[in-house]
């Protein structure tokens, strides 16, 4: 306790003195009122150790001699110096024992002084170790933390002599991040119960409970199927004293990448035995036409037939390493197309000669749709007939004989659609998203039908070149599928103008159509009404734009001549009209205009027109284009 008092602040020393001698100063007054005055010598004498401890010898000394006046003055009857032997005696000891008491006093302040520093040094040794322990415990934290890979230790409960369970003992920010909890809320429990989700326990407690056991390290993956998929874990966990730390990590992109390159691998070994199959395949009725050119005595008929064979399947070797090198300058980016503007009704039929052999040698109805009004888009027109072909060639493949095979053509504001569609085996759901990729065949076990796997792949990149996208859709088994080539709205373009060619003599015969001629200029309007006419077509004309909107009302042309220029209503205006109006938007619109700047055939173009020509114009590119609208289904 003296000790204790001892290192107090001055100022609580000094209340804590005062306190004290008030309380003496009671108990003395106290005393020789109701006693006699030489129990206050015992009370004082009580009070110098722990006044010369608080406040120093002197204050010891002080207090000793104002007992030893106190009782030679002022204790009755006259003081004790003139009083009985025997008081004279107490004041005596008193004397000689407050002086022991004071150099006691003395002695123990500077024992609990050195005592208070052995205290303080203590106490100040245990803060800062605990200091020590907090900074370290926090540089812990923030390290583990920062790094950003989780990290747990885990603690076995054993019951009965053996691991019964593990114990979450601590976890990192990124750790507790996989339990959608507060880690204050996981530590502690156990590893049965509170796991990151999709976790299995029994796993945790196979592979960490022999760490916790022996000194030891150990790597394992784990794989978890969560809400966001399947997800691919790698553990690092070691011995701790009794423990198990553990790292893991997200390694899913990692083990994804190996699975792709085994796939990749395992298709890449499908391609290479179906690219010897495939080019076996012509191989052998070459070898075998070689040898029949080699025998004597041949017929005319069969030499020519021998010609036959080997030009059929040299070409279908060629159409094979066609595809290879396409692929391969894909790869390289070294393919570059050769756009312009194209009729995509000319590219259609392109791809239908390709693929017409395969389509009739197989007993299949093809359906053609194009919209009435022509399309012209600028695109590679061999590439996008190969990838049209290629799409029908597969229809035709993958569709037991006798089916129907409809290719179809819409377009809107945001998109050109070229869609195949058949009635054939159809696509699983789980491998239309696998069709695309290179060396996949679309039913490689059931339905072999050769090819090399690389067609649809290069299909899509082609397109892909010009700006659009395939796409594949299916019911399912047996249930038919259909591709579709998206070409943005953007690639549409005006048809270029035909290579001027002189009139014939003599007119050919035509087919008559109803045309509507609109132009300000009366003569150039009555020239060419008169020469419509010759050529057998029913022609009316107007003058305005605004009798051009009039006659539609009660007249249905099937191609409109018209001006761009015209006062009042302009030819852009009625042609927008036209185009709106739900009787005339799929009539065939030719511009005759004395303006032919690029922009002016753009501003033609977003009007609705079909074919921009310039005064003066080709009548045999007019008369083609006219034959080529209305013609188109």
């Amino acid at each position: 306790m003296i000790v204790r008092i001892s290192q107090f602040p001055p100022m609580k020393r000094l209340l804590f003195g005062i306190a004290t001698t008030a309380v003496v100063l009671l108990a003395q007054q106290t005393l020789t009122m109701l006693a006699h005055g030489r129990l206050t010598f015992l009370l004082v004498s009580a009070a110098l150790p722990l006044v010369t401890v608080l406040f120093g010898a002197r204050s010891g000394l002080l207090l000793l001699a104002s007992g030893i006046g106190f009782g030679a003055l002022w204790m009755p009857p006259a003081g004790l110096a003139v009083g009985q032997p025997e008081d004279r005696a107490v004041l005596l000891a008193y004397t000689v024992v407050g002086s022991f008491l004071v150099a006691a006093g003395q002695q123990l302040a500077k024992v609990a002084k050195r005592a208070g520093k052995a205290e303080a040094a203590a106490q100040d040794t245990a803060n800062r170790l605990l200091r020590l322990e907090r900074d370290a415990r926090h540089r812990f934290d923030v390290a583990l933390n920062s790094a950003g890979v989780p990290f747990f230790i885990v603690t076995p409960v054993v019951h009965e002599g053996r691991i019964a369970e593990l114990r979450w003992d601590y976890l990192n920010e990124a750790a507790a991040q996989l339990f959608n909890k507060a880690a204050g809320v996981v530590v502690g429990s156990s590893t049965s119960y509170v796991r990151p989700a999709g976790w299995d326990a029994d796993l945790l407690l196979e592979r960490l409970s022999p760490l916790a056991e022996r000194q030891g390290r150990d790597t394992f993956d784990v794989r978890v199927q969560g809400a966001n998929g399947e997800q691919w874990f790698h553990v690092v966990a070691a011995s701790l004293e009794g423990s198990v730390v553990a790292w893991f990590g997200d390694v899913t992109a990692r083990v994804q990448a190996e699975q792709a390159l085994a796939e990749a691998d395992r298709r890449k070994d499908e391609f290479l035995a179906t690219l010897a199959h495939e080019l076996r395949n012509p191989l052998a009725p070459i070898r075998q036409v070689a040898e029949i050119l080699e025998q004597p005595g041949l017929t005319d008929g069969r030499k020519e037939w021998c010609v036959t064979v080997l030009r059929r399947q040299s070409a279908a070797m060629a159409l094979l390493l066609d595809d290879l090198l396409d692929v391969s300058r894909i790869t390289r980016g070294a393919l570059t197309l050769r756009k312009e503007a194209v009729a995509l009704k000319e590219a259609i039929d392109d791809a239908v000669d390709t693929a017409r052999p395969m389509l009739e040698g197989k007993g299949h109805e093809l359906v053609v749709k194009l919209p009435a009004r022509p399309i012209h888009v600028e695109a590679d027109r061999l590439r996008l007939a190969q990838v049209l072909a290629n799409l029908l060639t597969n229809a035709a493949k993958y569709t037991p004989p006798g089916g129907r095979v409809e290719l179809t053509v819409a377009a809107d504001e945001d998109e050109i659609v070229i869609s195949v569609a058949d009635n054939g085996i159809g696509i699983e759901p789980e491998k239309l998203s696998a069709i695309f990729s290179m060396f996949s065949q679309v039913n490689p076990d059931h339905h072999r039908q050769g090819g090399l796997g690389i067609g649809l792949a290069l299909s899509k990149s082609l397109i892909e070149l010009h700006g659009g996208r395939l796409t594949a859709s299916s019911g399912g088994k047996d249930k038919g599928s259909c591709f579709a080539v998206h070409l943005p709205a953007n690639t549409r373009v005006m048809p270029p103008p035909a290579p001027p060619h002189a009139v014939p003599a003599v007119a050919t015969s035509v087919d008559a159509h109803r045309i509507l001629v609109v132009d300000d200029n009366v003569d150039a309007a009555d020239a060419m009404t008169a020469l419509l006419q010759l050529e057998g077509h029913e022609v009316r004309t107007v003058y305005s734009g605004e009798e051009a909107v009039d006659i539609l009302t009660h007249y249905s042309p099937q191609v409109i001549l018209l001006d761009l220029g015209l006062p009042g209503m302009s030819g852009l205006d009625v042609a927008r009209q036209i185009r709106t109006t739900p009787s005339t938007k799929d009539v065939t619109l030719i511009a005759i205009t004395g303006w032919g700047q690029p922009q002016d055939r753009a501003r033609s173009a977003d009007a609705g027109f079909d074919f921009h020509f310039t005064k003066p114009v080709d009548v045999r590119q007019l008369g083609q284009a006219i034959e080529g609208a209305v013609a188109a289904p």
